[in-house]
């Protein structure tokens, strides 16, 4: 491609889960892989359970594998966190782990962490919903400005995010009003926001807010290894390298299909998304 390039691809340790940190720094490190999205999860580095020591060692250990850290992403999916739940005992709970996940950030010398900007009931109405959200992510995006980190956030389903589509998050950046906070892209889950590539592009204001990118095959959703789902990924691709985008490229694979094997996973994806890339 013209303006994409091979080094801005990112490994991750998402499918490792069920291996340790040191085994899946090993593994990344052995196919090549330079720039690391970090998943803050058990067994690697668990927010809630996280110390000050905990989050040196996993940096240390991450540098000492020829590894940088490009993206802190924590468990928010599976873990109970959530920054717009009504009850305010869990939202400032969930807020304590987006903290950490920045303060992570800092000792990983890394710019930019992930996070989704929380949900509630399903029969809860949606303003209030919002309301919430933008006092979360203000007072982190606030706290995000002092320590020189981005936040992206992330469309979903409504049962994780109140941000289903790109333009959410574009409206959701405006209200807040920060510099930190920018969008990104998942390849893999732009079917459940019935919207291409290029709609979510346009709606991340032609592509000025977007900030990271995740990719993983689909069928037509999912994170499969690339080349075993039907996303047209030369094309999304293409479309990246046509705005000129420059932030990462992150290989999300997670899928407990892949849990006996999570090098082959990565690595195939990684050799994969080389080739288009190319």
């Amino acid at each position: 491609m013209k303006n994409l390039k091979t080094d801005q691809i990112a490994v991750s340790n998402f499918p490792y889960y069920k291996y340790s940190l040191d085994y899946a720094l090993d593994s990344l490190a052995r196919m090549g892989g330079k720039n690391l999205e970090f998943y803050a999860c058990d067994p690697h580095l668990h927010m809630d359970d996280a110390s000050v020591s905990d989050i040196k060692t996993a940096a240390r250990k991450v540098r000492e594998n020829g590894l940088k850290t490009i993206c802190v992403t924590p468990e928010q999916c599976n873990y109970p966190v959530n920054i717009a739940w009504a009850n305010i005992a869990a939202r400032k709970r969930s807020i304590a782990v987006y903290v950490k996940a920045m303060e992570t950030a800092v000792e990983m010398d890394c710019q930019l962490c992930q996070f989704l900007a929380g949900f509630g009931c399903l029969d809860e109405a949606d303003e209030d919903i919002w309301k919430r959200s933008v006092e979360s992510l203000g007072y982190l995006a606030d706290l995000a400005e002092t320590y020189g980190i981005h936040i992206a956030l992330e469309t979903s389903p409504k049962e994780y995010t109140c941000l289903t589509d790109s333009i959410k998050i574009a409206d959701m950046v405006n209200e807040v009003g920060s510099s930190a906070l920018y969008g990104m892209i998942d390849t893999a889950v732009l079917g459940y926001s019935h919207e291409t590539i290029q709609d979510a592009i346009a709606g991340l204001e032609n592509g000025r807010i977007l900030r990271h990118v995740h990719v993983g095959d689909g069928k037509p959703n999912g994170h499969f290894i690339i080349g075993e789902g039907n996303l047209n990924l030369k094309e999304m691709m293409g479309a990246l390298d046509q705005i000129k985008y420059e932030y990462a490229i992150s290989l999300e694979i997670l899928n407990p299909l892949y849990t006996s094997d999570p090098e082959y996973a990565m690595k195939t994806s990684y050799e994969r998304l080389k080739k288009i890339i190319e």
